[in-house]
């Protein structure tokens, strides 16, 4: 009964990318079809995650990880890759969290995209293609059993963000010095490719080496023995500090890592139900999520050989630089999505320094409880960004000619100020993921996955620590500085009022 239960985890994908092929063939004129589709798909996708998950959770003792039986599914001249569906306790959480913050935010995406009104964006139907395939890659990337897979949704992913970041491509603003959502998704995706190209390096010198991208066959003991003690190239230099390098650099485009954060920022040039969706359940989560499904092979120079991990040291600095940098920026933002995007960078920047000291139980769940309230957050800025243009357009009514030439930034924090007493249904769900991001003490999530993260730090490198002390101090800080000038106080502006 438990594997034929796993054995659905077949299906999660399947649903999301059924809908993305019919909506634009069959349903692309009906909006209210193709927006129930699309829900529905991942709705089911919800449901089937949630039975894989509490049968994982509940399995007996040597069930997990489960791999189910194998299709033959590519062929290149005489190698034939085989797929399948391999669950762990990895792939299990991630089934939890991903499709449910998804089919939050696709239900939030009617009301969005002014479904039912006379503002409807023509391209309604299309948009919820995007967000349907956009699903299907991160839910591919999770339950198959190997790296091409992965690799395989991966690089779908990074399509539906040029896709959906530029999806008002035609929008262009006064300012020239302001990107444009054409250019902000062109940006997105050649900086995201820099990383791909050394994911696809570590790839091929692991099939190299290896002889197949399996999780079974590279994740085994004699494997991950060899690999950390064969020298790369002939050197003193682990082959499997060499690939989780490698690897890791895709973990630097894709989860916004210094040097290759700069595509994130710009990444707001979207519309906000994307924006969530890049942040919490899909784009930037899928870079960690790298290393967490890879952490084995990151792991195995300190366990088979006492040769100094060089390459931790690394992703543990390049985390917590990334935490503290990205921390100092927020403070300096004016744009309410400007402030969460910088956001994203630094609490990305925590799981990675977490992974990097071996926290990864630790780093793992940080990964999960930010998707949750960083969603959380998103939405209820976009509520605050409709709310001022509605504010803007009813004020300016009767002027409608003389204020239409002026651009008026319905992000722009200066600009709003009050909006607890005329907002309190988003006040209160903005206050709520305020307090998870900033780690409010014991009643939150974000306390307990940022204080693990931070006691194991303590312990394994002081500076590490010291440092995230710091970002956290300074989360806390931005957060309450975004609350305050969004929501206290009075309107600034006739558009708050």
């Amino acid at each position: 009964m438990t594997t034929t239960l796993l054995n659905l985890a077949w299906l999660i994908p399947v649903f999301p990318f059924l809908a993305f092929v019919i909506v634009p063939l069959v349903t692309y004129r009906n909006r209210k079809l193709s927006h129930r589709l699309v829900v529905g798909a991942i709705a089911v996708a919800f449901l089937l995650g949630q039975i894989v998950f509490w049968t994982a959770v509940t399995a007996p003792e040597g069930v997990l990880p489960f791999e189910s039986e194998s299709i033959h599914w590519l062929s290149a001249g005489v190698e034939r890759f085989k797929l399948a569906v391999y669950i762990d306790p990895a792939t299990a959480i991630m089934l939890f969290m991903v499709p449910l913050v998804c089919m939050m935010i696709f239900i939030y995406s009617v009301g969005y995209m002014n479904f039912g009104t006379d503002q409807v964006d023509p391209r309604y139907s299309r948009f919820f293609a995007y967000l349907s395939l956009f699903a299907t890659g991160m839910l591919g990337m999770i339950v198959f059993n190997n790296l091409l897979a992965f690799f395989i949704f991966w690089e779908i992913m990074g399509t539906c963000s040029y896709l959906l970041i530029g999806f008002w491509y035609e929008k262009k603003y006064p300012d020239p010095n302001k990107i444009t959502p054409k250019e902000a998704g062109l940006k997105a995706f050649i900086v995201t490719k820099i990383g791909d190209l050394f994911f696809m390096l570590g790839l091929a010198l692991l099939y190299a080496e290896v002889g197949s991208l399996a999780y079974g066959d590279i994740f085994s003991h004699e494997t991950l023995e060899h690999l950390a003690t064969t020298g790369f190239l002939g050197t003193q230099f682990p082959l499997a500090a060499a690939i989780a390098l490698l690897l890791f650099g895709g973990t630097v485009g894709k989860s916004a890592q210094f040097p290759l954060h700069v595509w994130l920022p710009d990444a707001m040039e979207g519309p906000t139900p994307v924006s969530a969706l890049i942040h919490a359940a899909t784009m930037v989560s899928a870079g960690v999520f790298l290393v967490v499904r890879c952490f084995p092979l990151f792991a195995a120079v300190s366990e088979f050989t006492h040769i100094e991990p060089i390459h931790m040291t690394i992703v543990a600095g390049i985390g917590a630089f990334t935490a503290i940098f990205a921390s100092i920026m927020a403070v300096a933002q004016d744009d309410i999505k400007g402030v969460l995007a910088y956001s994203t960078i630094s609490q990305l920047g925590y799981m990675v320094a977490a992974l990097g000291i071996g926290a990864y139980v630790a780093g793992a769940f940080h990964l999960i409880t930010h998707a949750f309230f960083k969603a959380l957050l998103f939405l209820s800025s976009g509520s605050v960004i409709h709310g001022m243009e509605h504010g803007h357009h009813h004020a300016h009514e009767h002027e409608h000619e003389e204020h239409e030439k002026e651009w008026f930034n319905p992000n722009d924090m200066k600009l709003m100020g009050g909006l607890a007493k005329r907002m309190p249904r988003t006040f209160w769900p903005f206050l709520l993921g305020g307090l998870a991001l900033s780690g409010f003490p014991l009643f939150t999530a974000g306390f307990w996955s940022k204080d693990e993260i931070l006691a194991q730090a303590y312990t394994a490198s002081p500076v590490v620590f010291w440092v995230l002390t710091v970002a956290a101090g300074l989360t806390a800080f931005y957060t309450m500085r975004q609350l305050c000038l969004t929501f206290a106080g009075e309107p600034r502006t006739e558009a708050a009022k």
